[in-house]
């Protein structure tokens, strides 16, 4: 009988442990106790009867597949847009808006190999970013898309944003559904990778009549590191954005400069201008693209390249290439090109000659190597 009286009580102290604590510690709290015991249990008396009505409301009126759907695009479109919420409110240093100043060609012109030479210096992992692409749009956008805003990666060197894509809304790119391909500018140096999460950042609009009309194309924060072989995705209420990469180990930075020496650019000469390494066969980095347009010159000579810094692996190969483009079926053809051999410091010098139209062009590359120590 005892054995049960106490089961008893214990079943009761779990059902109301406020109650049971309030009395064997203070009789006089007891009433006390009790009352907002029952106050408990009247609100879940309530929240129940809601719950109930909801479900009743819902097999009377059950929701059909679009408006699930709809419900679960919803959640997933605020999930998305949350995440860059989160990390700008979660970041703490450095500020979440700065850029890296941290330029490329840190190290070409040092004597790396002085043994009074007093920075850490060495070959590193680096992401080389191939492209990114807007693909399978919907919610009624249409094509062409004039698209703005900005594409960044982060690296451990300084946790700044590295530019990769970044237009004014007046300064938009207008995409199509036969070339969704956004026309990069960056990386502006080497991206280091490390087994440390780095972010990949994206805020890109659909520019519209006015602006009060411009829509949010994608918009999100997410993380990749070292080992990270497969495209980066992101699919949003509007768009699938996918970044195509790969990895380079024991990389050195290849920071590429084109210049017209002798002769004139051939007029009206749809093509572009590649950077390839034997890291990834046949994967063709544009630096410049210039369909039908004037190729963009300085006054010295010197081609507007769109990107210009390329990882290569330590000793590996990288060829920079004019293709012409085909008219109609005809293939694209590679009309001059220019290999060099990764070196860890200096500047590498050679020739691309358009022999048919009489134009020289004159290809240097500075390598550099990373600093050893993160944050410097």
């Amino acid at each position: 009988m005892e054995m049960e009286t106490e089961t008893e009580m214990e079943r009761e102290s779990r059902k109301r442990p406020r109650v049971a604590a309030a009395a064997a510690e203070d009789p006089s709290l007891a009433a006390a106790a009790s009352a907002e015991y029952a106050a408990w249990l009247e609100e879940m008396a309530v929240h129940e009867a809601k719950a109930a009505e909801f479900r009743k409301n819902l097999l009377a009126n059950p929701l059909t597949a679009e408006q699930l759907r709809e419900r679960k695009e919803a959640a997933w479109e605020k999930y998305n847009n949350e995440s860059w919420e989160r990390a700008r409110d979660n970041w703490i240093w450095p500020p979440f808006e700065a850029d890296t100043d941290i330029s490329c060609m840190r190290f070409t012109n040092e004597n790396i190999n002085d043994p009074n030479y007093p920075r850490l210096v060495c070959t590193m992992a680096t992401l080389q970013i191939v492209s990114v692409q807007v693909k399978e749009i919907t919610d009624g956008l249409h094509w062409p898309l004039d698209v703005y805003g900005f594409v960044a990666v982060r690296d451990v060197v300084d946790r700044k944003r590295i530019m990769v894509f970044n237009r004014e809304r007046d300064d938009y790119q207008r995409i199509t559904e036969q070339d969704s391909y956004l026309t990069l500018t960056g990386p502006t140096r080497g991206v280091v990778m490390t087994i440390d999460p780095s972010y990949l950042e994206a805020k890109l609009k659909v520019r519209g009549a006015t602006e009060s009309e411009d829509k949010d194309l994608s918009k999100f924060a997410k993380t990749y590191s070292l080992g990270c072989y497969l495209p980066i995705k992101h699919t949003s209420k509007l768009c699938t954005l996918e970044l195509q990469h790969y990895t380079v180990c024991s990389s050195v930075e290849a920071t590429i400069r084109v210049q017209i020496i002798e002769g004139q650019f051939p007029r009206d000469f749809r093509g572009v201008l590649t950077a390839s390494t034997d890291a990834e066969s046949g994967v063709m980095i544009s630096l410049l693209d210039f369909n039908n347009d004037e190729l963009p010159v300085d006054a010295d000579g010197s081609v507007k390249l769109s990107r210009q810094v390329i990882s290569v692996k330590k000793g590996g190969n990288l060829k920079v290439s004019v293709w012409q483009r085909g008219v109609g079926e005809e293939e694209d053809q590679e009309i001059t090109a220019a290999s060099f051999v990764a070196k860890e410091a200096e500047t590498s010098t050679n020739y691309m000659p358009m022999k048919k139209w009489k134009c020289w062009m004159e290809v240097s590359v500075a390598w550099s190597l990373f600093s050893c120590c993160l944050f410097a």
